[in-house]
């Protein structure tokens, strides 16, 4: 069943595959997008969960703990 997907779902979910090989934080998504927030790009990462095209695992980053989002292969 193809999943309808926002503009900007589409967008980050395009920058995870092509320019992380499928699997980066948000901070480093953030880096490659023009004029969108951390915020909005970790909301948008956290709204393809749902729709089972991202999963989230919790990943020490120097001295913090971040979510790291990798693509659902189906």
């Amino acid at each position: 069943m193809e999943k309808k997907l926002t503009d900007k779902q589409e967008k980050i979910l395009n920058i995870l595959k092509e320019e992380f090989d499928g699997s980066a934080f948000a901070e480093d998504v953030v880096e490659k997008t023009e004029g969108l927030t951390i915020q909005s790009v970790r909301a948008t990462l956290s709204s393809l969960a749902p729709k089972g095209l991202v999963s989230k695992s919790k990943e020490a980053r120097g001295e913090k703990m971040l979510t790291k989002y990798t693509v659902i292969v189906e």
